[in-house]
């Protein structure tokens, strides 16, 4: 009974003996359980230690993964965003651009109506395209710089920033289709322009307000003393005396309404011009038009002469308008 008691007690213990040099041997007892425990706990451990070198395998190449796909993502969009500065740029060259040929439209415009002597019926704007451009966007040197707080500014993902910079675009469409209207209303207003310039034109290549003859005046327009007796009479023009022979010329554009004799007058001419204007050019030696002509302001119409009631060669010449004489000198050189 006792040699199988002792040999059960001995299976259930491990003896570990320390045998120094220079001492008594030391013996230890450890229970058979605790090796097992120790294979156990390092079992855990490797399986542990395993699985969290796999997990962190796993994230680092999640990790590398996100940050390749973010790196790309962040490439692509700043090849974007060079492209759009490049673009921004050429376009703040073209709307400067436009704004130059706008003004100089403007200038022409100006200039064209003061030489004409038009009315300003355009409106001038006081902020040219480039001044609105600035206005709308404060600032388009990057377009996905925003005026976002710093503290909320990390927030903003990569889809956010190409909304950003949509948005930066639209405000560029926006004022392109500004200058588009300004364009078409410098259009229009130049079509205005032309329009009006050419009825004023034609308003005055029709004024008789050229002067006929060269000469000296010899007799103005109102009541003046009878040159062939007593009295006063009206006189209905004006006598520019000179050489017989010297050429007359069309004091305005129209048709030659008459061009024949007539006691009083002599050899004469009646231009209508237009406009509710007639002129009228007597005592010439001969006439170089006939009636039905079109001539044209300074055309040479007839030379002069002292033919009809005349004291010497000189030209008798007379404006109407609305069908009453008028003084010739309120017309001559008058470009109103």
């Amino acid at each position: 009974m006792n040699s199988k008691h002792i040999k059960s007690k001995k299976s259930k213990a491990f003896s570990l003996i320390i045998v120094p040099q220079s001492s008594d041997v030391k013996q230890f007892n450890i229970s058979s359980w605790i090796p097992k425990l120790l294979i156990f706990l390092i079992i855990i451990t490797i399986s542990s230690s395993g699985y969290f070198i796999w997990d962190l395998y796993t994230s680092y190449n999640s990790l590398e993964f996100n940050y390749l796909s973010k790196s790309r993502r962040l490439d692509l969009l700043s090849n974007i965003n060079l492209d759009q500065k490049e673009e921004i740029h050429n376009l703040e060259t073209r709307l400067t651009e436009f704004d130059e040929i706008l003004k100089n439209i403007t200038e022409l415009e100006e200039t064209v109506i003061t030489l004409v002597g038009l009315e300003q019926n355009t409106k001038k704007s006081d902020v040219s395209i480039t001044e609105e451009s600035n206005m709308q966007v404060e600032s388009l040197d990057n377009p996905l710089q925003t005026n976002i707080p710093s503290a909320s500014r990390g927030d903003i993902n990569l889809l956010q920033r190409d909304a950003l910079a949509l948005g930066s675009f639209m405000d560029r469409n926006e004022q392109i289709d500004a200058i588009s209207q300004k364009l078409e209303e410098s259009h229009k207003n130049l079509d205005t322009l032309i329009e009006d310039v050419e009825k004023k034109l034609a308003y005055l290549e029709a004024k008789p307000n050229l002067t006929p003859a060269p000469g000296r005046v010899a007799s103005t327009f109102g009541y003046r003393r009878d040159p062939f007796g007593r009295g006063r009479e009206f006189h209905s023009g004006i006598d520019i005396a000179n050489n017989s022979g010297v050429k007359i010329k069309a004091a305005g554009g129209g048709i030659v309404t008459y061009a024949g004799y007539n006691g009083g007058y002599g050899n004469f001419i009646i231009i209508k011009h237009g406009y509710g204007y007639e002129s009228l050019y007597a005592h010439n030696r001969k006439l170089l038009v006939k009636r039905g002509d079109q001539v044209s302001k300074g055309d040479i119409i007839a030379e002069m002469g002292s033919t009809g009631r005349s004291t010497g060669p000189h030209l008798h010449f007379e404006v109407h308008f609305q069908g009453r004489a008028v003084n010739p000198y309120t017309v001559l050189n008058n470009n109103d």
